[in-house]
């Protein structure tokens, strides 16, 4: 079965931190104006070789990419993100749908929800990355009825997603496939 990968942008990808991180001589970076306004303007930083240990996890094994983040909004991430980065293509996007915030819940609620509505139409055991939502939410995935594996990685809004991360995912995903058998 194939595993899919939910992604976040901000504070996953899009780091300060990233080239020090990963031990690139220079990020990259990126200026887009917000598909929301046109005063808002933010600039995207991230490592060079993040982007390609994520390629590389996604041929090694099969992954189903799926951006989940509120730069989904107007298809910023695969429009503006994408072709920069210059890797990560041919994912997917869950609309963003910020509802209205029920009172007492924490925000960014629609992401697990918006994962919990995927792997209700189509199961698959995944792997969700997200700097704050995990901890705000991971659990509802913890107690949700897929039956499928799951595994969270939370990380540092400065740091991003960090190779000790990748080799994370890495095991977990020859674990899933049985490559760790071989």
């Amino acid at each position: 079965m194939r595993a899919r990968l939910y992604l976040d942008v901000d504070g996953v990808v899009n780091a300060t931190n990233a080239r020090l991180i990963w031990g690139d001589e220079e990020s990259a970076s990126v200026t887009l104006h917000s598909v929301v306004g046109p005063d808002k303007v933010f600039t995207v930083v991230w490592a060079p070789a993040l982007i390609a240990a994520l390629d590389d996890l996604r041929a090694d094994f099969d992954l189903d990419l799926v951006w989940l983040s509120t730069w989904n909004e107007g298809h910023s991430v695969l429009t503006g993100l994408v072709p920069a980065f210059g890797g990560l293509e041919r994912g997917r996007i869950l609309p963003y749908h910020p509802e209205e915030k029920v009172h007492g819940e924490a925000s960014g609620w629609w992401k697990a929800r918006s994962i919990l509505d995927d792997q209700a139409a189509a199961p698959a055991p995944f792997i969700w990355i997200d700097d704050v939502e995990i901890e705000l939410h991971g659990y509802r995935m913890l107690n949700a009825p897929t039956g499928m594996s799951v595994l969270m990685i939370p990380t540092n809004t400065m740091a991003g997603l960090t190779p000790d991360d990748v080799t994370k995912m890495r095991s977990w995903l020859e674990q899933l496939s049985g490559k760790a058998d071989r």
